[in-house]
């Protein structure tokens, strides 16, 4: 096989030790260009000072984005975000979502600024914001570890990391292999996907190596469920459902949403250069 395409993400979440501004900032790297969102924020109302999309390579550029001030960098900010960044693409647009998702993450260790008593009463408003919406939070009556037992306390400054990575390979008989790997703060795992070259998924494993509790390592058992179906039918939505949906886990979605997304990326480029 020949590796033919490499896709990476990293996303990091400080809080400032002299103002208590958040400074977040997700960059991605993929065989064509490098770039990066960057989101200064407010760490008790999450509201957006100033928000930057950045070019490193093949250029250089430097782009504020002012209609993003003022928006709350939290849940349902979707829609903001593609209105203010509708001039730019989707990969802007996604790069400032993946940021907000490492500054949700981060609230774990923000509870005073947001207006939590204790670690246990942000776990509870968790359980009830997030009810059955992934495998942990579908299955709390099985769960052994709370999320606040899980994710500790005490971080000041490194709030949050996540590190995202993609592997394209090409076989001789003119399928494709995908390595996605997920690995941050709180979670951890991989899958591999085959797909033929009529572009049909022929394989699909993986594992969550690191979760809030072992309920949550059941999710890549919906992983089968893509064997059989055409990449290019396949959007965020369908796999979702393919993936289990609430009984899911998101990560596992998320990062199988980005391999399927890498090899039709592949794709492109080779047909492009045929």
């Amino acid at each position: 096989m020949t590796n033919i395409l490499q896709r990476n993400w990293f996303t990091a979440v400080d809080r400032d030790a002299t103002s208590g501004m958040l400074d977040a900032r997700t960059v991605y790297r993929d065989t064509d260009c490098e770039v990066g969102a960057r989101l200064r924020v407010n760490s008790t109302t999450f509201r957006i000072k100033q928000a930057v999309f950045e070019k490193y390579s093949p250029e250089m550029d430097y782009i504020e984005v002012p209609g993003l001030q003022g928006v709350e960098a939290y849940f349902h900010c979707g829609p903001a975000l593609t209105e203010a960044v509708a001039d730019l693409g989707n990969l802007p647009r996604s790069l400032f979502a993946e940021t907000v998702r490492g500054i949700i993450q981060a609230e774990t260790f923000l509870l005073e600024e947001r207006g939590f008593a204790s670690a246990r009463e942000y776990s509870d408003y968790w359980e009830k914001l997030y009810l059955n919406s992934c495998r942990y939070y579908s299955n709390l009556h099985r769960i052994s570890c709370k999320w606040d037992e899980y994710a500790g306390q005490g971080r000041r400054h490194n709030l949050f990391n996540r590190f995202k990575g993609q592997l394209v390979y090409k076989d001789c008989t003119e399928g494709y292999k995908v390595i996605g790997s997920l690995s941050d703060s709180f979670h951890e795992l991989g899958v591999s996907i085959v797909i033929n070259g009529d572009l049909i998924v022929t394989e699909a494993r993986g594992a969550l190596l690191r979760a809030p509790d072992k309920v949550c390592f059941e999710a890549a058992d919906f992983l089968n469920n893509l064997a059989g179906k055409f990449l290019m039918d396949m959007n965020k939505k369908q796999v979702a459902v393919l993936l289990g949906k609430g009984e899911g886990c998101v990560h596992l979605i998320d990062t199988v949403y980005d391999a399927l997304e890498s090899i039709k990326i592949a794709v492109t480029k080779e047909d492009g250069n045929t």
